[in-house]
């Protein structure tokens, strides 16, 4: 019999099973049976000429099929949100699914003025169906390459979470027993298994999609074709009716929607955000500080942007060359230190890099005495798509474990957790697809409450900018910034 569970599978299935009870559970035999945007309807659900801050702003969706049959289930991925292009404000809307192939969607009213809804259909219900069990049908649709080194001598052999018994072929484990994480490569003959020293990710070109579910994907016509409905709302009430929000800070729980952008600045429901604008704003809060940014490039963005800040140690690349590489930075004068180091095992990343140098983010906190001097930014994600989710939520778990550890011996370290960022509309929905991202985002969520971090809901502000590149550019950035820091300092 297998032998009985830890107590971190146990959490780990916990979770799973909690987000799976979210995936619609649909067959379909033909394309014309899946739910079109076009033939779709959204009405207003109280219309009035006017509204008023601080009211909800309701909008139905009826959701019919492309022969005009109306749905009879729900479970579609859909972004809603309601936006007033000239004042630069946005906000993302909260979905209610009657599972009848109806739903209501929530805006509530934060700002006075003309008013647009635009409801994305991002995937069909029987897309979401899909794609999860596609998710769970094999190890990932990345695969690895390890690159073993001895005397001068190099050979490369296939490397994965799981490798399967070949002839005569040995398997290298790489078990790390405090996290429960292992991956494996084949033995190299006459090279022994310590001598692996750089890897690197490629995709598969596997798709676990049935023919007619590939359809779904191919038909980008579900990306639009709702009308669109424009209201006006009145400041009937007064501002200065309304408390004053505290100043973020960490152990703040995250509502939804967590906040929204109003003049191109994001504004959180619950607390108050300062903005941050020049590298002064940042040595001020930097000044004697340590900051740790452990994750992926959508954090090494984050050290890009101190170039007025800090100097950077031995680094010539520009841009995004040389993304995978650890980054030191200092200012000796304002006695400053920032690094960048990437979330280990797996990266999506074609080239070979040296991995010796990558640890497990849990390892990383582990190894740090933290302080109140200690800032540590966190976030993965976009490397986690392309596997079954248990790999993320394991992840997830061993970082808020190291965290309860941290805390206990240094309470007034600063934590701040980033969800990732939507993604380019077009990614392949196997490997990069953003409801592969949404379901990680509610392990964050879900993870990460109760406990003493700054939550940046990064996924919550670039649904609400509508930003669809993983590296979101302008004011969607520097708000994520903005937030992280106020957490911070």
């Amino acid at each position: 019999s297998p032998p009985p569970k830890t107590e971190l599978q146990l959490e780990i299935d916990r979770i799973y099973d909690k987000i799976e009870k979210l995936i619609p559970v649909v067959t379909f035999t033909h394309f014309k049976q899946t739910t079109s945007a076009r033939n779709s309807k959204v009405s207003l659900v109280d219309p009035r000429k006017t509204y008023c801050v601080g009211e909800d702003f309701v909008v139905q969706v009826d959701m019919f099929d492309h022969l005009g049959n109306r749905k009879t289930y729900g479970g579609d991925f859909i972004r809603p949100r309601l936006i007033s292009p000239e004042l630069g404000a946005s906000v993302s809307g909260i979905l209610d699914d009657f599972k009848n192939g109806s739903y209501h969607v929530h805006f509530p009213l934060y700002w006075a003025g003309k008013v647009e809804v635009n409801i994305l259909l991002f995937y069909p219900s029987e897309g979401v169906a899909a794609l999860w069990r596609s998710r769970h049908s094999s190890q990932g649709v990345v695969s690895f390459e390890g690159k073993f080194e001895k005397f001068g001598k190099v050979a490369v052999t296939k490397c994965g979470f799981k490798l399967s018994n070949e002839d005569g072929k040995e398997i290298c484990e790489y078990h790390d027993p405090l996290y429960e994480e292992v991956y494996h490569c084949y033995k190299v003959p006459n090279f022994t298994c310590e001598s692996l020293n750089e890897m690197r990710g490629y995709e598969l070109q596997d798709s676990y999609l049935t023919p007619v579910e590939q359809q779904i994907f191919q038909r980008y016509d579900f990306h639009n074709g709702f009308q669109t409905f424009k209201g006006e709302v009145h400041h009937l009430l007064s501002s200065s009716g309304k408390a004053p929000l505290p100043k973020c800070q960490t152990g703040m729980s995250s509502p939804l929607p967590s906040g929204y952008f109003y003049k191109n600045i994001w504004n959180p429901v619950y607390c108050n955000m300062e903005v941050y604008r020049t590298g002064d704003d940042f040595i001020k809060c930097l000044q004697g500080k340590d900051l740790f940014l452990i994750g992926d490039s959508t954090l090494r963005q984050f050290m890009m942007h101190f170039t007025e800040v800090v100097k950077y140690f031995r680094y010539h690349q520009r841009e995004w060359a040389g993304w995978a590489l650890t980054l030191e930075a200092l200012n000796m004068e304002k006695d400053i230190y920032v690094s960048y180091k990437r979330h280990g095992f797996p990266l999506e990343h074609s080239g070979f890099y040296y991995f010796k140098e990558d640890l497990y983010t849990s390892r990383q906190i582990d190894q740090r005495a933290g302080g109140k001097n200690t800032i540590f930014v966190i976030t993965m994600g976009q490397h986690f798509r392309q596997f079954p989710l248990k790999i993320f939520i394991r992840r997830a778990v061993n970082i808020r474990r190291a965290l309860e550890r941290l805390f206990l011996r240094s309470p007034d370290t600063k934590v701040i957790i980033k969800t990732e960022n939507t993604r380019e509309i077009y990614a392949p929905v196997e490997r990069q697809g953003d409801f592969h991202g949404y379901t990680q985002y509610l392990v964050l969520k879900e993870v990460f409450q109760g406990i003493n971090v700054g939550f940046v809901d990064a996924w919550d502000m670039t649904v609400a900018s509508a930003t669809v590149t993983v590296h979101p550019p302008d004011y969607t950035f520097a708000s994520i910034m903005s937030l992280a820091f106020t957490f911070a300092c």
